[in-house]
């Protein structure tokens, strides 16, 4: 007779990943992105957007430089 041990210990495994994935996930999907500076007169281009990120950086957990119909933004994750 087979032993079922392993793979009864496989499955429960299996299934704690697959609960444990979506619970820590969802703690970091808690921060969300917000246009925080854009437009015409504040980015005339990406490299103008670019060159703000580093201080974006130190006021927010993370920034990135959005090109949307020619308008550049700024976007920070808070």
């Amino acid at each position: 007779m087979k032993s079922w041990r392993k793979p009864i210990t496989y499955g429960l495994a299996v299934v704690a990943a697959a609960v444990a994935i979506p619970l820590t996930a969802g703690s970091a999907s808690a921060a969300s992105w917000h246009d925080v500076a854009g437009g015409p007169e504040m980015y005339p281009n990406m490299a103008a957007c670019q060159a703000d990120i580093p201080e974006a950086k130190k006021h927010y957990q993370d920034a990135t430089c959005i090109e949307n119909n020619g308008r550049v933004s700024l976007w920070a994750l808070y």
